[in-house]
């Protein structure tokens, strides 16, 4: 079982959600969320991401998180009925984990149905087996002080590139074209991005929030 890689970031694909480290001259493809993915730096950089390892039959898959916390709350959603792990990094990758774990402790249905895959049974679901038991999770996000991290300073807006790959991950996490669309072009007139992660996570909480 592997607990935790140290390595050197190879490769950062925000579309497919995935990360490469080097570690030790062997290269580990690690399926992150959203949120984690934010937080891996570039291309050569030092990175440690705390690894759940999944096997099923033939397939061993690696995922991994930026902090023990997180992993934590997959661990919990791995344990609700019909939800795996592509699913559980999904309703991760939702929400920042603060705001998603408050959804749950507080029953917010509806907000949990707006996550690409997580429709009302699925919600109500997940809300009956875990509604109990964030608590512990909160608290330590709490006693950490994990806040919110302030916007960065713009620079120029994003070119055609940025938000075609923008578009390709937001496709990619299952939202649809039109809405995906829609919220990119709002964002673009809100102001410039410094990078696609911005540009997604703006796009994303758009499309979190439309009613």
């Amino acid at each position: 079982m592997i607990g935790w890689l140290s390595g050197t970031v190879v490769a950062r694909d925000p579309i497919s959600g995935e990360v490469t480290l080097d570690v030790g001259g062997v290269g580990y493809q690690v399926a992150c969320s959203l949120q984690t993915l934010a937080a891996v730096p570039e291309v050569g950089q030092p990175c440690t991401l705390w690894i759940q390892t999944h096997v099923r039959e033939d397939v061993l898959a690696l995922f991994g998180f930026a902090n023990t916390i997180e992993r934590r709350a997959f661990r919990l959603l791995l344990g609700v009925p019909q939800v795996g792990p592509k699913l559980a990094i999904g309703v991760l990758g939702g929400f920042p984990l603060p705001q998603l774990l408050e959804a749950i402790a507080t029953g917010a249905r509806t907000q949990l149905e707006r996550i690409p895959g997580v429709g009302k049974r699925t919600a109500e679901r997940i809300l009956l087996d875990l509604q109990d038991k964030v608590e512990p999770l909160q608290q330590a996000l709490r006693a950490e002080g994990h806040v919110a991290s302030p916007p960065s300073t713009p620079t120029p807006a994003p070119h055609d590139g940025l938000r075609d790959d923008a578009r390709a991950v937001l496709v990619n996490l299952g939202w649809k074209p039109k809405e995906v669309d829609a919220a990119i072009a709002k964002a673009d007139d809100e102001g410039p991005y410094a990078s696609l992660d911005a540009l997604v996570r703006r796009a994303l909480a758009l499309l979190m929030a439309r009613p």
